[in-house]
């Protein structure tokens, strides 16, 4: 898997996490237990990437992304971009009909 898929798999998930469940604090336990066969520092790499692009927050503890706070601009920004999709599949689906 690509550092750049795994940090965007990553955003996905805190996203729908904060939709569903309004949490927006994860433990690296949690990302370990999505991506039990990647290593630590993998992990750790995707989520310093999203802090990196100022997506997240991360504390950093024993050699990993201890935890990681998901910032409100990449909830808006996942939200906006999950609304563009829907309307492109939209326009897909009418332009079918002519």
């Amino acid at each position: 898997m690509k550092l750049s898929k795994l940090s965007n798999d990553l955003l996905r998930y805190m996203a729908k996490s904060y939709t569903d469940d309004h949490n927006k604090i994860f433990d690296f336990s949690t990302f370990k237990d999505l991506y039990p066969d990647l290593d630590d520092s993998f992990i750790s790499d995707a989520l310093y990437l999203l802090e990196h692009d100022g997506f997240v927050s991360v504390f950093p503890a024993d050699n990993v992304a201890y935890m990681t706070t998901l910032l409100p601009s990449a909830i808006r920004d996942v939200e906006e971009d999950t609304f563009i999709k829907k309307g492109y599949a939209a326009l897909k689906e009418i332009r079918s009909w002519f």
